[in-house]
């Protein structure tokens, strides 16, 4: 599976109008490539929440729906579960505001206030809503109201300035500061308080980016509502794309080329060789055409260079590169590689 199939498998899975409770009750563990923290609580005066990408559409009060059914007006947690794989970080996989302590032992489809729907259909109001700026949040739909009266004001302010870039980009830099080993750089997740208005809306990136994504109310086995949650990405599908990305290459993924290589030249030779600093660069180095021992004497002219991102340009280079070291192959006159058994 490569990445433009992960993220087809991905838009199935996140346009399904079904949630297996195990399979989410399984995103919130630890293990050695799942986990999940509780990164805020968003204050729930009204009882009505809302769910929307807050950057683009929640700020001026369009496609950001509030649930048609309410919940006890209070303060709430919001859980993030998480899948780390060395081919990609770590990814959320599912954002959920958890009304209780109970599990959810089934989902249903969360429906929307009419009034505020961003889409309807003949099958009713869902709560489904677009994303364009790689980020959801949770919030009460008078916090949205505050939050959309602070933004007109920061932008009467600051009539060439831009909210994210300008204001939210510093805050979700903290964050990744403060938890790094649960965002990607420039961070992840922030919860944030309207100022002077008061109310906490809580932010997260918004599984792979832009998108169209539904929200799920969750029911424990008493039939009571106990969470609200917004799939993003299934891990089952990344931990299957990092297997086989690891069957690739598990080591260090720096090799070494030259530049005729990483300006897209063709490879003529590859050695394994030891290396003195393993964290530096894997052993490998790729010579190219057309290069002679002049040419090789500089070190200008070697850079460093993805392994994976060489196996995917060339993969005939994939069965060889757990060959111990010391081995080294040439390029034949057909582009197949061969043992160079020489000294």
């Amino acid at each position: 599976m490569d990445m433009k199939e992960l993220l087809k498998k991905n838009r199935e899975y996140i346009s399904s109008d079904t949630l297996d409770a195990a399979a989410i009750a399984a995103q919130f563990v630890n293990s050695e490539t799942r986990d999940h923290l509780v990164i805020g609580t968003v204050d729930l005066p009204s009882g009505q929440l809302c769910v929307g990408d807050p950057l683009a559409y929640m700020c001026v009060g369009e496609a950001s729906p509030a649930m048609e059914k309410t919940v006890e007006p209070g303060s709430y947690p919001v859980e993030l579960s998480f899948v780390r794989t060395a081919f990609d970080s770590v990814r959320i996989c599912t954002s959920r505001v958890k009304l209780s302590d109970k599990p959810a032992v089934r989902y249903e489809l969360a429906m929307a206030d009419p009034e505020t729907a961003a889409f309807k259909s003949s099958d009713g109001c869902f709560a489904a809503f677009p994303v364009d700026a790689g980020m959801m949040a949770f919030a009460d739909r008078r916090t949205v109201e505050s939050y959309i009266s602070w933004c007109r004001k920061w932008h009467s302010e600051n009539p060439e300035g831009n909210h994210y870039d300008d204001y939210f980009a510093a805050l979700f830099a903290e964050s990744c500061e403060r938890l790094p080993a649960y965002q990607r750089e420039g961070g992840d997740f922030i919860e944030w308080t309207v100022p002077g208005e008061g109310g906490r809306i809580v932010m997260n990136a918004s599984g792979f980016g832009d998108g169209l994504y539904q929200a799920f109310w969750g029911y424990d086995s008493e039939g009571e509502l106990c969470e609200l949650a917004v799939p993003l990405i299934d891990p089952a599908d990344m931990e299957e794309q990092n297997l086989k990305y690891l069957e690739i290459w598990d080591g260090v993924e720096p090799c070494i080329v030259t530049k005729h290589i990483n300006e897209g030249g063709k490879i003529a030779y590859m050695c394994r060789y030891e290396t003195a600093n393993e964290e530096s660069y894997n052993g490998w180095i790729f010579y190219g055409f057309d290069e002679d021992n002049a040419y090789w004497d500089d070190p200008e002219n070697f850079v460093l260079y993805s392994t994976h991102g060489l196996a995917d340009r060339v993969p005939g280079i994939i069965p060889l590169l757990h060959s111990p070291v010391g081995t080294a192959f040439f390029a034949d006159e057909n582009g197949e590689f061969v043992l160079d058994e020489g000294e």
